[in-house]
């Protein structure tokens, strides 16, 4: 016995004097490598150097020489589990720091802080449970006992709280959403932020943080705008004229629909009739976007190119009830509507008009009308209304080419008097030239094959017309010629191009 006592202090002191020491040498050289390299597992190493592995060296063989019984050997155990705990923490919380790094990148990618917690509050009541049953050797089966009394007594107090925390930890178990989601429950609408222990903050339209108890999110119909896919449909009721027949009503809705800015392609817009009744027929329009955020500015987009659209194509608008017997639709109509000797006036503010005959100006008169256009729409575009002629009165525009890479490119700004339209391009150009409204504007809209004769009548019209023509044609071959030049020297499509300098003067 007494030489198996002897062998058995032996080993123990080749434990502490032998191995101890390599371990903790190799500890430092690993802490040296990752310093060098920057990792974040430096400190995690370190603490396990200074501390975590001397501590067990001590805590292995003090056991062995004096019993782990001994008060000494529970003081340094006691120590030893503390380390070992820190340094888990620590090493946690390397990955939880990478988890809100890549939550800042991407809100919708946050992790909640209640899942967060989790680990390290489980890692500590595990650590405790070791101290108290491993090391001190207490039962705990009468601590249970108390605290199951306690918590009895505790959950009865915050049965609301504790059903909130319980909600919550629900909630990021079935993830109907995430932080960066535009939900919408119990009538409150806006973007997730985020979800803690006993509420989910929501960020309303109007900016305001509305916090929300988790209680009452399990227990309410959530709707989320954003999954699974971000795409999402908004219906937008119109009433027009009953005198308008569908077919026209549908292409003018479709037209602003086609024309507002967010709202898709594919899947294209759609418009159906939902209400035949005299003296309105009911439409709706189903527009989709790819961002729930600009539902409010797409629907006002719309209604206000809906104005402009029935102004321009001739689909009136219903008229409020009170009108069928306080307006005279007649009288109004004269009185504002823009006559032939109007327009006559309004043609020769036109430099290209002003030194034609006054027969050849009754003539386009005659075959001229007036037009509105809203801010930022197409007014002319390439592959439809190449046969219009249309002369700007009021507001501004700008011809520009739109390349195979979506980039606008202008040409030429126009203002008061000056012509829209007359621009060449062939089927395959590599550019789509394009008149965009940059402000509303009122301009004066000329049928060129009903005012064909006019200009066969003024050869210098004629010339006029052509010139223009050439001028912006060679003004877009130009820029088609230095794209090319670019691709071939970069290999790629260019993002922007250089402008060609001037203003159009007819």
């Amino acid at each position: 016995m007494i030489i198996l006592a002897a062998s058995t202090t032996v080993i123990w002191a080749a434990l502490f004097i032998i191995v101890a020491p390599l371990v903790i040498i190799g500890a430092g050289e690993l802490e040296e490598r990752l310093a060098y390299r920057d990792s974040p597992f430096v400190p995690t190493v370190s603490i396990l150097r200074t501390w975590v592995l001397p501590l067990l060296a001590i805590l292995v063989v003090s056991g062995g020489f004096l019993g782990f019984d001994s008060l000494l050997v529970r003081l340094i155990g006691t120590a030893a589990v503390i380390a070992v705990t820190a340094d888990l923490i620590a090493v946690m919380a390397v990955f939880v720091q990478a988890l809100k790094e890549r939550g800042a990148e991407d809100s919708r990618r946050q992790v909640p802080r209640l899942l967060l917690a989790l680990p390290r509050i489980l890692l500590i009541l595990i650590a405790g449970w070791v101290l108290l049953s491993g090391v001190w050797s207490v039962n705990l089966s009468s601590l249970f006992a108390a605290l199951g009394v306690s918590t009895l007594i505790v959950s009865v107090a915050l049965q609301d709280t504790l059903s909130g925390i319980a909600s919550g930890f629900l909630l990021m178990l079935d993830r109907p959403f995430q932080p960066g989601d535009w939900i919408e429950a119990n009538g409150i609408e806006g973007r997730v932020v985020d979800t803690n222990w006993r509420s989910t903050r929501i960020q309303d339209r109007n900016g305001d943080l509305i916090a929300v108890p988790n209680g009452q999110l399990a227990t309410a119909t959530i709707s989320n705008f954003d999954e699974p896919e971000r795409l999402h449909r908004i219906v937008i009721p119109v009433q027009v004229a009953f005198v308008n027949p569908p077919t026209v009503a549908k292409n003018m809705l479709l037209d602003a629909a086609r024309s507002t800015p967010g709202v898709l392609s594919d899947p294209a817009p759609r418009i159906v009739v939902v209400q035949v009744d005299d003296p309105l027929m009911g439409y709706e329009a189903h527009l989709w976007v790819d961002d729930f955020e600009i539902v409010p500015t797409v629907a006002s987009d719309f209604r206000s190119l809906v104005w402009y659209m029935s102004q321009r194509q001739g689909v009136p608008l219903p008229s409020p009830a009170f009108d069928l017997y306080t307006y005279d639709g007649l009288q109004v109509s004269a009185a504002t509507d823009i006559d032939t000797a109007e327009v006559r006036r309004r043609l020769m503010r036109s430099p290209l008009l002003a030194e034609i005959s006054d027969a050849s100006l009754d003539d386009l008169a005659a075959t001229a009308r007036p037009e509105r256009f809203a801010a930022g729409e197409v007014m002319i575009a390439h592959g439809r209304d190449n046969s219009t002629l249309l002369i700007i009165w009021t507001g501004h525009a700008r011809l520009e080419v739109v390349d195979d890479d979506d980039v606008i490119h202008e040409i030429a700004d126009l203002g008061s008097g000056d012509v829209c339209g007359l621009v060449s391009a062939t089927s395959d150009s590599p550019v789509h030239p394009r008149t965009v409204a940059v402000t509303d504007c009122e301009v004066i809209a000329i049928d060129l094959d009903a005012a064909g004769s006019v200009i066969s009548r003024n050869p210098d019209l004629s010339d006029a017309l052509n010139q223009i023509e050439m001028r912006r044609t060679r003004r877009i071959e130009r820029l088609v010629a230095n794209l090319s030049v670019e691709h071939r020297e970069t290999g790629e499509s260019p993002d922007e191009a250089e402008t060609p300098d001037g203003t159009e003067t007819p």
